[in-house]
């Protein structure tokens, strides 16, 4: 079920992604960190208001409220998002699409070992940028602002945002495990979440749209019921229900289908 040498391979052969998105997210929360004053974060919030970027800088006054509405609007999806995209389509797709998935299966490694040992990876890899993410965030923090981060919604707020990219990581790698061409499994595995990013986006707009938070996953990162402390706890179960439902779909559907020969 489980191929330990497989698994080294694949943290050796996606290890760059990993670190530079961990990197960029680390260099985006330290530097919020320094930069963040609440007289500040009320100076830009008053030069923008009724702006996109209005939305995005509003907050209740504190560290983590700043955060919410500005990193974990934007950095917080779509450098992680687009790490998963990355990731998602080399698990299968690019090896069956480039011919070196005939090499593998060739060794005494099947079907099965090779579908999970790249899920264990991606959820592990997404489970070790977040963790890492969250350290530096609490050291930069205490370094500039001491006192001024509430480190409970911060981890809760990095729960979430780690449940959301689970999804987003099972969508890619179930898009990876169902074609058999990058193109196709992009197409799906791109496509998908940059839609749920691109209608997130339209909502902060506009009042108006708040009807379309019904067709983007994002809906279910709610930065403000996890800023409030409650009303997260359902959202958070869904996430790691349909992450789970991805994956196994992923798993099942590649051990079933033809491969090109």
């Amino acid at each position: 079920m489980f191929s330990f040498p497989y698994f080294k391979q694949t943290i050796k052969s996606n290890m760059k992604f990993l670190l530079a998105f961990t990197a960029v997210l680390c260099i985006f929360l330290t530097v919020i960190c320094y930069v963040f004053t609440p007289q500040a974060m009320s100076g830009l919030q008053s030069a923008t208001a009724g702006t996109l970027a209005g939305n995005l800088l509003s907050g209740n006054g504190t560290l983590v409220g700043f955060m919410s509405n500005s990193f974990y609007a934007l950095m917080a999806i779509i450098f992680p998002m687009v790490y998963s995209i990355m990731v998602g389509n080399r698990m299968i797709a690019e090896k069956i699409d480039k011919g070196s998935m005939t090499g593998f299966l060739s060794t005494p490694t099947t079907r099965n070992q090779i579908t999970i040992t790249s899920a264990v990876y991606f959820i592990l890899s997404l489970a070790v940028m977040w963790g890492i993410a969250s350290g530096v965030g609490i050291v930069a923090a205490n370094a500039f602002q001491p006192d001024a981060l509430d480190i409970d919604t911060f981890l809760t707020l990095n729960l979430g945002v780690f449940l959301y990219h689970l999804v987003i990581s099972g969508i890619c790698f179930c898009a990876s495990c169902v074609f058999n061409t990058s193109k196709d499994s992009l197409t799906l595995g791109a496509g998908i979440p940059l839609f749920f990013f691109v209608v997130s986006l339209f909502i902060k707009l506009s009042p108006d749209l708040d009807f379309l938070k019904y067709v983007t996953l994002n809906t279910l990162f709610d930065t403000q019921n996890i800023l409030l402390g409650s009303g997260y706890g359902t959202e958070f179960i869904i996430m790691g229900v349909i992450s789970l439902v991805l994956y196994i779909t992923g798993i099942v559907w590649f051990n079933k289908k033809d491969l090109p020969l």
